[in-house]
């Protein structure tokens, strides 16, 4: 009888254990892709979710933090191209009664120069009513971020700002 409790209590220890590191295994898997998400590693994140699922089919955290993927991922990508408006400074600004399509394009211009044409803000006019049509802008400034100036030019002509994933869509308000 004593050899039967030694066995169970054995195999019940056994079957503890490997709860708890398949308990651990599936929290790092977890916060692993939780931390790629975060960081815009969305095929790292997938993967790492679809691993906490093999391990727990039905872990609903893991299957609702997939199901947000392209989202998350489409955010993450749009925030780091408004970061670029921030980060991309521009020596020497100056604008003397130009067009709105003049400064449009000086930008787009300006900005590949300012990071070795490894980035263009893509930006596009759509005014299909003409109503930023007309307007001169007069500006003239240095050491200053792209996006400070395209918000300038903005005030200026009575435009507003629509950041898309490729490219950055100029309209009147």
């Amino acid at each position: 009888m004593t050899t039967i409790v030694v066995t169970l209590s054995l195999v019940t220890s056994a079957h503890a254990d490997q709860f708890k590191e398949r308990a651990a295994k599936i929290q790092t898997f977890y916060n692993q892709g939780l931390i790629a998400m975060k960081t815009g590693k969305m095929d790292v994140a997938k993967s790492s979710f679809n691993q906490v699922l093999k391990l727990q089919p039905g872990h609903g955290p893991a299957k609702y933090q997939l199901s947000r993927l392209d989202v998350v991922g489409q955010d993450f990508k749009l925030q780091q191209r408004k970061a670029k408006f921030k980060t991309t400074k521009l020596k020497e600004v100056d604008f003397h009664e130009a067009t709105l399509t003049e400064v449009i394009e000086a930008l787009n211009v300006m900005s590949k120069e300012a990071t070795d044409k490894k980035w263009s803000p893509n930006l596009i006019i759509q005014d299909p009513k003409g109503r930023l049509k007309g307007k001169e802008i007069n500006l003239k400034m240095s050491n200053v971020p792209v996006g400070a100036v395209l918000q300038y030019v903005m005030d200026m002509t009575g435009g507003i700002i629509q950041y898309d994933e490729y490219a950055t869509v100029i309209r009147s308000k």
